[in-house]
């Protein structure tokens, strides 16, 4: 097995190389602890690669190693997959980028693949470990439409049929729920409806729990799509992730949080409604499924909470739990009186609901 190992570290102001073959080590008296950690890195690359032992490659990685939103799980999958396509030489270039911050260039070459990585190390009392920027990756912020209406609505398809036409076009960037009110499906909307300030009608929609459209009819579509538009395009200054649950008579979640430091913690709650995608009850007047409607709700104050750790809830269930449930999480301000400039909506989740899963069947 051919073997090739070049490895190239620039010294800030002196301009001069060192060799980092894996076998002679030459060293001059002006070599760093630093530039020693790197050699080491990249002898321990090299083998790691080429002998499938990527382990001994992640031990210069810190276990909150975050780089562009590249976490060690993701560089670990990437020196797999270099592993697995089996080279017989690899090269790697080193190029020290700032001495004052440890930013480091290496670019590795092997097995047909030329990667550059931009890296960032951190002093420890006797080495060093390579902890990236810190950055994560943009999160796209989601929006929520809250809608409510009744199956005896005359006027409330237009609602519907607009919001599942924008769903269409816009897949994923948000989501909708319908409140019933008023009808057999109503599961207590009467309560948002007076948080928010609303008048007892229907269709009302609130976005992002901030803007407010009474009423539908032929226009609605024009303004739904108008007012999501306004929302589209912003980071998210939280993210939810890894959710799991377990499900009996009652969900029981959890969820990781990262929020941005700009979100107040005080009125911080997180919200949890399980929706059914396609009702057996039909709009009176449309004769059209009822469609997204929310069959249970809930609701806590997370404000006190460590978010370093998982985030529990749990939600009470309805005697009956169709088959076809997904459940939407979201943050939100939730102030009294209802400010319509601060009880925003950070970031929103679908999930799917599979019964059975601890013990419903």
């Amino acid at each position: 097995m051919k073997k090739v190992l070049f490895c190239i570290i620039g010294i800030v102001l002196l301009l001069s190389t060192f060799s980092c073959d894996r076998f002679n080590h030459h060293f001059d008296p002006f070599v760093t602890p630093f530039e020693h950690y790197l050699e080491r890195f990249a002898t321990h690359m090299e083998d790691g690669i080429l002998y499938d032992d990527v382990a001994s490659i992640m031990t210069y990685y810190s276990d909150t190693y975050l780089n562009d939103g590249m976490e060690k799980a993701d560089m670990q999958d990437f020196y797999n997959s270099l592993a697995v396509a089996s080279p017989d030489s690899i090269a790697i270039a080193i190029d020290i980028l700032s001495e004052f911050d440890y930013k480091v260039s290496y670019r590795i070459m092997t097995a047909g693949i030329d990667t550059t990585i931009i890296d960032y190390a951190q002093a420890l009392r006797d080495s060093f470990l390579y902890v990236g920027n810190q950055v994560a990756p943009s999160v796209p912020q989601k929006v929520l439409v809250e809608l409510f209406t009744a199956s005896t609505c005359i006027n409330c398809s237009y609602a519907d049929d607009a919001l599942k036409q924008l769903k269409n076009e816009y897949g994923n960037q948000f989501y909708y729920i319908d409140y019933h009110w008023t009808d057999q499906l109503d599961i207590g909307a009467i309560d948002l409806l007076q948080y928010y300030n609303m008048e007892y009608s229907i269709p009302q929609s609130m976005f992002q729990g901030q803007v407010k459209i009474v009423g539908a009819g032929a226009d609605t579509y024009d303004e739904y799509n108008f007012t999501l538009n306004t929302f589209f395009g912003q980071d998210a200054l939280a993210e939810i992730k890894n959710f799991s649950y377990t499900i009996s008579d009652t969900l029981y979640g959890q969820i990781s949080i990262k929020k941005n430091e700009a979100i107040p913690l005080e009125d911080l709650y997180v919200k949890y409604v399980l929706v059914e995608e396609v009702s057996s009850v039909v709009n009176i007047y449309s004769h059209k499924y009822c469609e997204q409607v929310a069959i249970a709700k809930g609701m806590k104050f997370i404000g006190d909470e460590d978010f370093s750790n998982p985030i529990s809830f749990k939600l009470g269930l309805p005697s009956t739990v169709p088959d076809d449930i997904v459940l939407y999480i979201w943050l939100q301000i939730l102030e009294d009186p209802y400010n319509a400039d601060t009880c925003k909506i950070y970031n929103v989740i679908e999930e799917d609901i599979l019964l059975g899963k601890g013990g419903i069947q």
